[in-house]
């Protein structure tokens, strides 16, 4: 299983106000994730103010779901523990909580050590070896999360769209902007580089996820 803990940045610096805003912006949108997504075991919950969880039985939706994420609660930022491993626990399909196990100690271990340093994203595997490929992996993540802090929202979204299979004209048309301005922002912002980057790092995931399974 996959165990995904999200943590909102600073959200103590914002007002009461804000905090009460931007907390029913994220039960909506992560209500709305865990309608549609097909990959999900548990769905997405709130467990703390700022913290939120769910549980993947695969890959194929986790890229998306996090820059949709990503996108949808911009200027506002996100970290993301990602970890692949095992749950001793019954899976609760209703809420992503009473569960247990390797995979969520990895994840909380992984979100507060991204607290420390700052990064947005972070992967762990059971199993995995110190210095492996996920090593590298973790690396990549880390520059990535430094090239994306200094992003505009219309680039979040075009990422976003991209994930979903939009192609460049849809994407202009939805977010009122240029073709040319589509491609300027890809461009910019390595936008190909980190898709092929983060699919390349799914393999990867994949990989540990079947020898888990395979065990």
């Amino acid at each position: 299983m996959i165990v995904i803990i999200g943590d909102i940045v600073e959200s103590r610096k914002l007002s009461s106000s804000g905090r009460k805003e931007l907390q029913e912006k994220l039960e909506r949108l992560l209500e709305t994730i865990s309608k549609e997504s097909e990959s999900l075991a548990s769905p997405y919950t709130i467990t703390l103010g700022d913290e939120f969880q769910a549980v993947y039985g695969d890959t194929s939706g986790i890229w998306k779901d996090i820059w949709r994420i990503l996108a949808e609660l911009h200027p506002v930022s996100v970290r993301f523990a990602i970890s692949i491993g095992t749950i001793v626990t019954p899976i609760n399909p209703k809420q992503a909580i009473g569960m247990d196990g390797p995979a969520f100690y990895a994840a909380r271990e992984r979100i507060e050590k991204l607290k420390k340093t700052g990064y947005l994203f972070g992967v762990d595997a059971e199993g995995a070896e110190e210095g492996s490929e996920l090593a590298l992996a973790n690396s990549s993540l880390w520059l990535m999360s430094d090239g994306i802090k200094k992003w505009k929202k219309t680039r979040y979204m075009i990422v976003n769209k991209l994930n979903s299979g939009l192609p460049v004209k849809k994407i202009a048309a939805e977010l009122d902007i240029s073709e040319t301005a589509v491609y300027k922002n890809r461009e910019d912002g390595s936008i190909d580089i980190i898709m092929e980057m983060t699919g390349n790092i799914t393999v990867l995931m994949n990989r540990y996820l079947e020898n888990l399974e395979s065990s």
